[in-house]
């Protein structure tokens, strides 16, 4: 036993010993472009923590303050001092001699090397400065981890986010729009880097989700308010199958045990519709709306901007919102509105006295065109329990933080604090993915030279709207050495029950040459449609592996150049798992006989009961008349006249093309 402790304590030793830099070689690298904190800047000031190289090999000392900016469209880097280290460039490189050395950019510090472009603004052709980071993804992990959740939430939730940021660094890492903001995941440098989250990713080290040996798109949210959702409900395409939607009893605010609700209410008529829009300067500036001080009534002003519908948010007045209502009867999956209907009547400004008055109506729109004009600050989620409009005001109320989709992070917080391990957690969130160790090294920024903050609850809120990354390795005290590489497969059970299509119905409008088929399907899958004639010969598809959800569906089919019959429609659905049905259904075509026109060409012509001239005279009809030819026997035409019917001979009239 005293033995293996010392042979135990002597590989210790040796695995300290050995360089930092040969362990990192396996650890993947990322490229961020820094966004979220430094704004838009044509002059950013950079101080160099540590010895860097530059693109033209020109050596900068440790403690080296420097100005960039842009000189005639062209970078150029000098020193306070006035030195110039690089000037009309297009882009400028700094790589740090050692792995310990970090750039401060604007007074936030980074830790490998950078590459500094200019970049245009194709709103206004501003051009900017745009540092991108190159770092190992476990060290940019140590950057995120703590931004997108508070680092003295509970260890195994940490962990939890710590391999689903991973997951998703990896995932998304050669995207061109990898930013430090919550388009992808929050990344703040060395400031906000906590040793709790720095375990978290240790003891995780190269641990990332996988499906069918696929890195998952490990996204997550602040809180799913109690029910999770499939990515389709969110953004559309393919459902991926490790996405489920359950009742999510963890998910609730610890402190007040709510599940993060949140309302919208607003007056319908915000400025009286007596103004005299011909002379606005007698009241425009002291005629505020009602809901003036309101942050939706100014979100929606600065979304008209946007979306190019007005210039300036200080020429525009909001006079009634007729309409903002979200369809709470058509649900996804989820349980989360996806449509909704807005109309605003608004005024223009166009002169120091005349206003002009618009109005936007937006029928049967995207629930997320409605949530970015009311802002996703003033309606976190889709789960909208409450629209509706009440004596002249608008409510609308809803729950959780997010779009709902993956790991909830108050809900990964609840768990562990039930004792939860994170692998549980993970299983829950992402139930058909497997834990899986990917690599192995250890983060090649130093840890010891880091100023991190005090031991108590981070300055961060949940993130509402992100996905995820990855994390670096240093064996645990706690593990034997001996200890095998980790491969977690989280199992799922197989859903054997294929779909289930009913209450078909098909309806043609021959008038649109359309046949509209409706089916319900009782779950999430995939579809294919198609339409086969008496042969059995297809002659149309509708759908081939249409991603679906629960419910009502409608496949619409061009009859136009389809003639009369019996047709059959054959529909397969499949769900995620593999198991499908296909069920035949007949379709019935009856197109009405196309209409003939002609005309007159007799001085007078005699419209007769039946086709003889022995029958009796129902009408005259004069030259140049127009009749509508029902159908034809021998010579005579049968003819449809205002409300008669008769017939007349065929010599008498001209067919009309």
């Amino acid at each position: 036993m005293i033995k293996l402790v010392s042979i135990m304590l002597i590989f210790v030793v040796i695995l300290c010993a050995i360089p930092q830099q040969m362990k990192a070689d396996s650890i993947p690298m990322i490229e961020v472009k820094l966004v979220n904190y430094l704004g838009n800047k044509s002059s950013i000031t950079v101080v160099f923590n540590g010895d860097y190289t530059l693109t033209n090999g020109t050596k900068v000392s440790k403690g080296t303050e420097a100005v960039m900016s842009i000189v005639n469209s062209r970078l150029k880097l000098a020193t306070k001092s006035g030195q110039v280290l690089m000037e009309n460039e297009t882009s400028i490189n700094a790589t740090p001699a050692h792995t310990d050395g970090n750039l401060a950019i604007n007074d936030r510090g980074y830790y490998g090397s950078f590459q500094f472009v200019m970049e245009k603004d194709t709103k206004t052709n501003n051009i900017y400065i745009r540092p991108i980071n190159k770092v190992d993804v476990e060290t940019y992990l140590r950057g995120v981890v703590p931004q997108e959740m508070p680092a003295l939430w509970s260890m195994e939730a940490l962990k939890a986010q710590t391999v689903a940021a991973r997951t998703y660094a990896l995932k998304h890492k050669n995207d061109a729009n990898m930013v430090d903001t919550i388009a992808k995941q929050v990344y703040g440098g060395i400031i906000g880097i906590h040793p709790r989250s720095d375990n978290a990713i240790q003891e995780t080290a190269g641990m990332v989700l996988k499906y069918n040996n696929s890195l998952i798109d490990a996204v997550f949210s602040a809180s799913n308010g109690g029910k999770t959702e499939v990515n389709s409900s969110v953004w559309g395409g393919t459902a991926l199958p490790y996405f489920s939607v359950v009742e999510d009893a963890f998910d609730y605010n610890p402190a007040t045990k709510d599940k993060f609700p949140w309302a919208i209410q607003l007056k319908q008529q915000q400025l009286p519709e007596t103004l005299d829009l011909n002379d606005a300067s007698t009241w425009w500036v002291t005629q505020k709306e009602a809901d003036a001080n309101n942050q939706v009534l100014k979100n929606m002003k600065t979304w008209l901007k946007n979306e190019g519908y007005i210039d300036d948010v200080n020429t525009v007045k909001i006079i009634r919102i007729s309409k903002l209502e979200l369809n709470v009867s058509a649900l996804t999956s989820g349980g989360r509105v996806s449509k909704g209907t807005v109309n605003i009547d608004y005024l223009v400004k166009t002169n120091e006295k005349a206003v002009e008055k618009k109005t936007l109506v937006l029928n049967d729109t995207a629930a997320s065109r409605i949530r970015a004009m009311v802002g996703i600050d003033k309606m976190p989620s889709y789960l909208v329990d409450v629209s509706k409009v009440e004596n002249g005001s608008i409510y609308i109320q809803g729950r959780g933080n997010g779009h709902g989709v993956g790991l909830s992070q108050y809900g990964a917080r609840n768990r562990a604090d039930a004792g939860q391990s994170y692998q549980q957690i993970l299983q829950f969130y992402f139930p058909k993915a497997a834990l899986i160790k990917e690599y192995s090294g250890i983060v090649s920024s130093s840890q010891e030279n880091t100023t991190v903050k005090k031991d108590t609850e981070a300055s961060v809120t949940p993130s509402q709207d992100k996905k995820d990354t990855e994390a670096p390795v240093t064996p645990t005290q706690d593990k034997k050495d001996t200890e095998a590489p980790v491969k977690i497969a989280i199992p799922a059970k197989k859903d054997t029950a294929a779909p289930v299509i009913s209450a078909f119905k098909a309806s043609s409008d021959y008038k649109k040459n359309r046949s509209k088929l409706s089916m319900k399907i009782n779950k999430s899958g995939k579809m294919t449609i198609a339409i086969k004639d008496s042969k059995g010969k297809i002659i149309s598809t509708l759908a081939k592996n249409k991603a679906v959800k629960s419910g009502v569906l409608n496949f619409d089919w061009n009859i136009s150049k389809v003639a009369n019959g019996t047709y059959t429609a054959e529909m397969t659905a499949e769900n995620l798992d593999g198991y499908k049905k296909t069920i035949k259904q007949k379709v019935s075509i009856q197109k009405p006989a196309k209409e003939k026109k002609g005309s007159v060409k007799a001085t007078v012509l005699n419209m007769r009961e039946k086709a003889t001239t022995a029958s009796k005279v129902i009408t005259r009809l004069k030259k140049k008349q127009t009749v509508v030819i029902v159908a034809q026997q021998g010579s005579w035409y049968k003819v449809k006249y205002g409300s008669k019917t008769g017939y007349v001979s065929t010599k008498y009239i001209t067919v009309l093309k």
